[in-house]
């Protein structure tokens, strides 16, 4: 999935620009790179385009361990927005994700997470103020 179309469907997907999207969808794999292994991050990250492929890069081969609302907290505070907006970029760039590397891939990659994570690796129902 090429750059442009990442993006496009991950602002679809939570309702909000492109300049918005790309920011949730950094913040998104940059705190996601951090909370999963090193190595299971460089597997999502391998099929990806430049920019996303650097964003999911880290140097750290070991997750750091903390719950879903941490995961929130962290992408609304690098990305500056609301919680509530960062939730809903979450789950959209996720979904999106998932559909680019595929379902298996994005599987082995979130196994690691706890199951309070699963809201945010369920698909999104809409855009953020559609609900």
């Amino acid at each position: 999935m090429e750059y442009d179309a990442f993006l496009a469907k991950a602002a679809e997907r939570a309702g909000v620009s492109l300049d918005v999207a790309e920011t949730l969808t950094r913040a998104t794999f940059e705190v996601l790179a951090d909370r999963i292994s090193g190595g299971e991050a460089q597997d999502l990250a391998e099929p990806l385009p430049e920019p996303l492929k650097s964003w999911l890069r880290t140097d750290e081969e070991i997750a750091k361990g903390y719950g879903a609302d941490s995961f929130v907290r962290r992408v609304a505070d690098r990305a500056d927005v609301p919680r509530e907006l960062a939730e809903a970029g979450i789950r959209a760039v996720l979904a999106t994700l998932r559909e680019a590397v595929g379902d298996q891939e994005f599987r082995n990659a979130t196994a690691q997470l706890p199951r309070e994570y699963d809201v945010l690796l369920s698909k999104p129902a809409g855009p953020a103020g559609a609900r």
